[in-house]
């Protein structure tokens, strides 16, 4: 190791000042390789799509000067197919012939490596990454810039909580920042993305909100670096006349777009893991799952070349109200991005799933807009497409604070806070009602519903509950007894409480016919036992008991034992078993 490297590593500093040093460094490491990432996204793009299916892929800047977008369905591109079954086929081969955690959205990486991995990832991983991500988006996969670009900057997070040995707690915290920083540089919204960092880990509005001072200094560092190589104009670019204040009256139909918004983001969810469990069935070799998936791509490019790519000039020409498309043409691309997206990163190829879902919702808002004109509803299509935007991406990734205000910084849409945050809220409402009882009900499969539901928090939680109980300080409550302690608890093996006697909490059901039914508690001489009934769940409530308290039918004990005490109390609750009758 370098010795002044060396020097810097046994330095002794505070934990706050290690985290902000850490902070700065990974905010220019997340900003210098978003630059690197967009430079090789470039040259994929002119050696697949520009060369070999001679599409000339429109970028922002080419929308907002060119006002209106090509004809659609006026020149077909026969040699699409070609571009996309090469690019697939070479970045599966690198993905799984080097790091296979590569493949798919880098943020499912990244909130697997905080919830399951302490903050670890290969080192090898943030660099196979820009690569594969800018083979597949270039060549004309339908991924967004986010998945590499927070998967590289969190996976160099990891390599530094490797090399100064950071404790766990550090280690998850750095990937956040590096997370954040990623994001901030590649969307000009730094605000935003440090919010997104610590609310996408969890699909209920629950935030990492110890990371978020770290998160808010690294996403500022990458956005100024990068605003100071292209400018510090948002990514989107909207027209004067969208600036005109919101009617009363308007909200009306944006709170109607939040509505649907809700639908549509519960349906990508289930578009796009019915295809990635398909392709994960197919027997062939997973490297060449990426190609089967460009090929699919690429067909539906030669008739639909906007739905192919990043797509980002097409959610320009629809922010920009310059479409002149009907709605069903907008629909159709809404739809259509849904469908490459899924092929593209459901097959194994690399590349994020905010960007496609930001271009659904453009489109969706767009094609809502396009669809009221008619009844000459006077609603300005830019503010639909920015609102649209926000709220499919809201509903579908379960962040709407950080899509909120993501958007708005992204289009520099400020007059449309409000009608932005309705829309936002019955989309996640809607979204959350559709999709309660889904296999799949976001987009990111790693997001856990709750703290509680995290290996970071599960074993605190866990302890913190049981030993509020065997202290017998709390009535039993819902809040306290979740779902995934009740799991647990009827799993049999019973939940470790934190004291040095070994004791663990048991829940076990009483059942007709036990010879406890109708006792007093302070009769069956637990304490010879080493037991303790901490809890009784009764019907609909709850029962802290004492020694008069009678047991009934159907109580669920909760139960503080050792490993022999408890033995000894099922065989005290156990139900007489009926002796089977003597034939013959």
């Amino acid at each position: 190791m370098h010795p002044c490297l060396h020097r810097l590593r046994t330095l002794k500093l505070d934990r706050t000042t290690r985290m902000l040093i850490i902070s700065v460094f990974l905010g220019v490491v997340g900003a210098l390789g978003a630059e690197l990432f967009l430079y090789l996204l470039r040259l994929a793009d002119t050696w697949f799509l520009d060369a070999i299916a001679h599409y000339q892929t429109i970028t922002v800047a080419a929308a907002h000067a060119r006002g209106a977008p090509p004809l659609p369905f006026t020149h077909f591109y026969w040699w699409m197919p070609l571009a996309t079954t090469l690019g697939g086929l070479a970045a599966g081969i690198l993905i799984y012939g080097l790091a296979p955690e590569t493949e798919g959205h880098g943020t499912d990486a990244a909130i697997t490596a905080f919830h399951d991995k302490a903050g670890r990832m290969r080192a090898r991983a943030p660099f196979v990454k820009i690569i594969v991500s800018a083979l597949t988006i270039g060549s004309g996969g339908s991924g967004g810039r986010e998945g590499p670009t927070a998967q590289i900057a969190a996976g160099v997070g990891a390599i530094v909580g490797s090399l100064f040995k950071l404790d766990d707690d550090e280690r998850r915290t750095v990937v956040l920042i590096g997370m954040a920083a990623g994001l901030s540089a590649i969307f000009k919204s730094p605000l935003g993305t440090a919010i997104f960092a610590v609310e996408i880990l969890y699909s209920r509005m629950a935030f990492e909100g110890n990371a978020l001072i770290y998160t808010l200094i690294s996403a500022s560092v990458a956005y100024a670096i990068v605003g100071a190589f292209s400018g510090y104009t948002p990514l989107f670019l909207l027209p004067a006349a969208s600036d005109r204040m919101v009617q009363p009256t308007d909200l009306l139909w944006f709170a109607l777009l939040g509505i649907l918004c809700g639908g549509l983001g519960a349906l990508l969810p289930k578009v796009y893991y019915t295809v990635r469990d398909g392709f994960r069935a197919l027997r062939m070799p997973n490297a060449l799952k990426p190609a089967l998936g460009g090929l699919l791509v690429g067909v539906i490019g030669i008739f639909i070349p906007p739905v192919i790519g990043g797509g980002y000039g097409y959610m320009q020409f629809a922010l920009q109200g310059g479409t002149g498309l009907a709605a069903w043409v907008l629909l159709l691309f809404a739809l259509g991005k849904m469908v490459t997206l899924s092929f593209t990163i459901g097959s194994g190829g690399a590349g994020g799933m905010f960007g496609p879902t930001l271009y659904v919702g453009a489109a969706f808002g767009a094609a809502v807009a396009a669809f009221l004109q008619l009844f000459h509803v006077p609603i300005d299509s830019s503010s639909l497409a920015v609102v649209g935007m926000a709220a499919v991406f809201a509903g579908a990734a379960r962040v709407p604070i950080a899509s909120m205000v993501m958007v708005i910084e992204m289009t520099g849409s400020f007059h449309l806070i409000a009608p932005t945050m309705l829309a936002v809220a019955l989309a996640f409402i809607v979204q959350f009602g559709l999709t309660r009882r889904a296999r799949y009900p976001t987009i990111y499969e790693a997001q856990l519903p709750t703290p509680a539901q995290s290996p970071v928090y599960r074993k605190a939680y866990y302890d913190t509950v049981a030993d509020l109980l065997r202290r017998r300080q709390i009535q039993l409550d819902d809040d306290l007894l979740s779902e995934e302690l009740r799991d647990s608890l009827e799993q049999g093996h019973g939940v470790a409480l934190s004291n040095a006697g070994g004791e663990r909490l048991y829940r076990l059901a009483l059942a007709p016919g036990s010879p406890v039914v109708g006792q007093e508690v302070r009769s069956l001489a637990l304490d010879k036992l080493g037991v303790v009934i901490v809890g009784l769940i009764r019907g609909e409530g709850n029962v802290v008991p004492n020694g008069s308290t009678q047991l009934q039918v159907g109580d669920g004990l909760l139960v503080a034992a050792g490993a022999s005490g408890i033995d000894g109390f099922r065989s005290l609750i156990q139900a007489p078993t009926m002796a089977p009758p003597i034939t013959g």
